[in-house]
């Protein structure tokens, strides 16, 4: 082949990459020292035309921005960038006195239902075709400081982002709470070196997601029950949904002596699905790995699965009886990218 041709087949598919992946029309500056366009991130959000088509970022910059964000479903495309999970946040200390049942009884799929864990939300976006970069989510109301608040008045439901969107992502980000941290509400999602801590269904809801080498941290204190790392639920056998946790690990919090034991999920429906493969988890993990709890008796249904998973955690003789042990087909079902992408992810700017 000569080496025209060569430099015409590169040309060709450095041609088709750019097309597929989109990028910036304009950038929006936030700054809480008033150096930017705005200097609150919703006010940011609200400048964002309705029914708007071409990507926009938001780029926030280092600062802790104490405020509710929400992203409605009319303002698509939207790129929020921090500078840094570890210097760029967004906090509030919202909070709810209902499990997480109470979504069920509500309507679970309806956000605007009143929901009071719903609305403990610090950030909520409903918005498709949205993604998030090197920023944290944190609901501080279960937070260490607050100790002598929770001893008088116990955990309540305290959500740091509720992920409601479809062809949602987020990247390098970081959500922190104690009771259900991160409503993976539903949809597809896609993690990728997240950091996610909480103690109490930390990751919940019905989204289909994968959770690429993200680690999950569980600040259950020690002495206490055990937590729960997932809650999920899905409407029927047939419907779409799952957390597939691919890579990333499973462990304590490291300033509590490796925190307290957690279950790696529990049932919030008898057709919850979640899959760990190949990631690697501490001690903190219980030897019976889940929980059936809303299941109850009939969980024939429920899909719990643990494929190459390593770490002093993974032991696997002390597990539930009912884990599914997962077909070659089935594994590969689950932790391919085609489980949440149909070619959204490469038109991602």
């Amino acid at each position: 082949m000569s080496s025209a041709l060569l430099l015409l087949l590169l040309l060709l598919r450095l041609s088709a990459w750019s097309s597929a992946c989109s990028s910036v029309s304009e950038t929006i500056t936030v700054d809480w020292r008033g150096r930017g366009d705005f200097s609150t991130v919703q006010a940011a959000v609200n400048s964002v035309a309705d029914g708007n088509r071409e990507w926009i970022r938001i780029h926030v910059k280092p600062g802790s921005y104490w405020e509710k964000v929400t992203i409605p479903s009319r303002k698509r495309y939207i790129l929020l960038e921090g500078a840094g999970s570890s210097v760029t946040d967004i906090s509030f200390d919202a909070h709810a006195h209902a499990g997480i049942d109470h979504i069920m009884r509500r309507r679970r799929r309806n956000v605007s239902d009143n929901s009071p864990t719903f609305r403990s939300a610090t950030f909520t976006v409903l918005a498709d075709n949205f993604v998030a970069r090197h920023i944290a989510f944190k609901n501080a109301y279960n937070a260490a400081a607050a100790g002598e608040r929770r001893r008088k008045a116990g955990h309540h439901q305290a959500v740091a982002a509720l992920v409601g969107g479809d062809k949602n992502a987020f990247y390098g980000c970081a959500f922190h709470g104690f009771q259900d941290t991160l409503c993976d509400y539903q949809n597809r999602h896609y993690f990728r070196r997240c950091i996610v801590t909480g103690a109490v269904d930390f990751i919940f809801g019905y989204g289909q997601s994968i959770y690429d080498r993200c680690t999950v941290v569980s600040t259950m204190p020690p002495g206490k029950q055990p937590g729960w790392v997932t809650a999920h639920a899905r409407d029927g056998a047939g419907s779409p949904g799952g957390l597939v946790f691919r890579g990333g690990e499973v462990v304590g919090l490291a300033a509590a002596g490796g925190g307290g034991r957690t279950f790696l999920g529990r049932a919030w429906n008898r057709f919850a699905t979640v899959v760990f493969y190949r990631t690697r988890m501490g001690r903190v993990v219980v030897p019976q790995g889940w929980q059936a709890w809303n299941a109850g008796t009939d969980v024939s249904n429920v899909t719990f699965a643990e494929v190459g998973c390593v770490g002093p955690g993974s032991e696997m003789t002390g597990r539930v009886g009912w884990e599914k042990h997962l077909s070659k087909e089935e594994v590969k079902r689950f932790v391919d990218i085609n489980f949440i992408d149909d070619g959204w992810l490469s038109k991602q700017p």
